[in-house]
């Protein structure tokens, strides 16, 4: 079995092995990914000969943070090949190529979590099941928008009028202003959007019978809204509202579902971005079976500007240990202090514990890509 590494226009090979596994996809999504999504990953294959058996794509995003991360896609192997470590190896070499290319983590959305919590994956985020209020915004209205990439506007007594419109090529611009200062203000970790972001995401809406909407009240812009329509289903990929339209009900999301996955690659700089509320002073040992360069203990201490430091050292004694599944879901805010650190003798409990809360990880996470 041959290794092999596929970039822009050679990723179009891989088209038949996608087809054949990811059958449940639409022609139309099939042909936006490989139209738009394709030729901007990187491809890890394993072949038999001239036949292409198990790939593992990995898609370029930048955060908030102005971090190079990779959203890992197109997991999928031949049934015949399969249970046969192909995905196993792809995964070991891909998590060790991001972390040389010093990207912080990686994510992904799981069909099965299953598959992935051997390589150290873990929740990150609970994404809410958001649902078109149909009493305040008819579905046909917005049917209807995304057939003719046209604009209403909605009527509601006592509040006013909403201009609710299909984004159009001028409007990427303010778009993604917008949505870029809204996530700052009100999220932890989420991917950077940009003018590009919005019509690659039109594009992606668009091939599931839907749009991408703007809703503007008073000719300011206030909200952004995914909608989607598959299988004689509505639904909403995302929605970004200003907290002025919070009170018009548009969509509710009553209910969370497990969506993210992630993996620290590099403890040190994870840890490293986040501050602290208080004195922080302590040594972690940290286990990573698949990237052993990550083992090892560090002393976690926080500078006199509030942030947190973090430095391997060549010691065996800690305070506390942890796996790199479960620092990960620290980080990320998805677990506590107390369900994910196993506590050494060496000091008090409660005093660990007090010390590991003082750091401010990322709480509020918005991950809602697809591919």
């Amino acid at each position: 079995m041959n290794s092999g590494f596929l970039a822009e226009k050679e990723v179009h090979s891989i088209r038949p092995l996608w087809e054949q596994v990811f059958a449940e996809d639409s022609k139309a999504f099939t042909e936006y990914y490989f139209g738009n999504k394709a030729e901007r990953n990187l491809v890890f294959t394993r072949m038999d000969g001239e036949d292409i058996v198990s790939m593992l794509h990995l898609a370029p995003y930048m955060t908030g943070r102005m971090e190079s991360v990779c959203y890992i896609v197109g997991v999928a192997t031949k049934e015949a090949y399969r249970r046969q470590g192909l995905m196993a190896d792809m995964m070991k070499e891909a998590l060790q190529f991001m972390r040389a290319e010093g990207q912080p983590f990686t994510f992904l959305m799981p069909a099965n979590p299953a598959y992935y919590t051997p390589f150290g994956f873990t929740y990150i985020y609970d994404k809410p099941a958001w649902k078109i209020n149909e009493g305040v915004l008819p579905t046909r209205y917005l049917d209807a928008g995304a057939r003719y990439n046209a604009e209403f506007h909605l009527v509601i007594k006592d509040k006013g009028t909403l201009q609710i419109k299909a984004v159009k090529e001028a409007d990427y611009v303010k778009v993604a202003e917008f949505a870029n200062q809204m996530l700052k203000q009100n999220t932890d970790c989420y991917m950077l959007r940009s003018p590009g972001y919005y019509k690659i995401l039109k594009k992606e809406l668009m091939a599931q019978n839907g749009n991408l909407f703007l809703i503007e009240k008073d000719g300011e812009l206030k909200g952004l809204l995914a909608y989607v329509h598959e299988q004689d289903k509505p639904g909403v990929q995302e929605v970004i509202l200003d907290e002025d339209l919070a009170s018009w009900q548009l969509v509710t999301s009553e209910e969370y579902k497990p969506a993210i996955m992630a993996r620290i690659l590099r403890p040190e700089a994870m840890l490293q971005s986040l501050r602290c509320d208080g004195a922080v002073d302590l040594m972690m040992e940290l286990k990573d079976p698949i990237l052993a360069v990550n083992s090892g203990v560090y002393h976690l201490y926080s500078n006199d500007k509030g942030r947190l430091v973090c430095k391997k050292r060549n010691q065996e004694d800690a305070d506390c240990q942890i796996t790199i599944d479960d620092l990960t879901a620290f980080v990320f805010g998805y677990k506590g202090a107390a369900d994910c650190f196993e506590i050494s003798e060496t000091r008090e409990q409660d005093e660990i514990l007090e010390s590991l809360e003082k750091i401010q990880v990322l709480k509020k996470v918005f991950i809602n890509e697809i591919v």
